[in-house]
């Protein structure tokens, strides 16, 4: 801002020293000529106040027309500039259609937006199925540790089929029945809390059908309702106890 007053002071300083030069010369004139002190001496400074006059009013005159011719020349360029990167469009479309070039433009950097996106959901649902999957392969590793000592190989296998399709809550009547030995009821029943407790999914009244479905014959004369009510008695008697998470196991 000093410097700003500084370059005003200099230049009217300079105009200033001018119009005494110019009214210098005019009083030297007119003594010349014969006219007298007096009129000389007025003439010097009627000479130099319109001159430092003039300069002020075109001075202000000047600047705003400077500024006007500026600005003009500044937005000329920054609409050529905005038109030289609209293809197909000429100069004298509405801005409607520059809106509509402008966007066709921006259309391969939102596409490049909208496969990030995409390709961020896709990744979060790839990590729920594997997290959901690890949890079923530890139920089904579960299972076969319970029942190893008490079911065939090919038993133990559709166990595991069966405990998929209770965790993915797909219509339990796709389940198929197996068969086990030497375990009662009441370790069907803790089996089929503990399996209902580590997914929670859905009632236990699911759960139960589960069971039901599941070990068919040994549950044959069986209600789903019973097994529902029995599911956790007895906590910790049988081969299979009550246990709050399996993956303690």
């Amino acid at each position: 801002m000093k410097t700003k007053y500084f370059e005003y002071i200099v230049v009217y300083l300079s105009v200033f020293l001018v119009c005494v030069f110019v009214g210098i010369i005019g009083r030297m004139v007119l003594l010349e000529k014969g006219a007298d002190e007096y009129s000389a001496g007025v003439f010097f400074w009627i000479s130099t106040g319109f001159g430092v006059l003039m300069f002020a009013i075109l001075s202000l005159f000047l600047n705003d027309l400077a500024e006007r011719l500026v600005k003009r020349f500044l937005k000329a360029k920054k609409n050529g500039l905005i038109e030289s990167l609209i293809p197909n469009v000429e100069l004298d479309n509405n801005e409607e259609q520059k809106l509509d070039a402008l966007t066709r433009l921006a259309e391969p950097e939102n596409k490049k937006i909208a496969i990030d996106i995409e390709q961020i959901r896709q990744e979060r649902q790839n990590a729920i199925k594997t997290h959901k999957q690890a949890r079923i392969d530890t139920a089904i590793r579960y299972a076969h540790q319970e029942f190893a000592l008490y079911a065939l190989d090919d038993d133990l296998n559709q166990l595991g089929k069966n405990i998929n399709i209770y965790a993915a809550e797909i219509n339990l009547e796709n389940i198929k029945p197996i068969k086990v030995k030497d375990l009662s009821n009441l370790d069907l029943y803790h089996f089929g809390w503990n399996i209902w407790n580590y997914f929670k999914l859905s009632t236990q009244g699911k759960a139960a059908q589960f069971l039901k479905l599941t070990f068919a014959d040994a549950l044959k004369d069986v209600e789903e309702n019973s097994i529902k009510t029995h599911l956790k008695d007895d906590e910790q008697k049988g081969f299979i106890k009550i246990t709050e998470d399996i993956t303690d196991l």
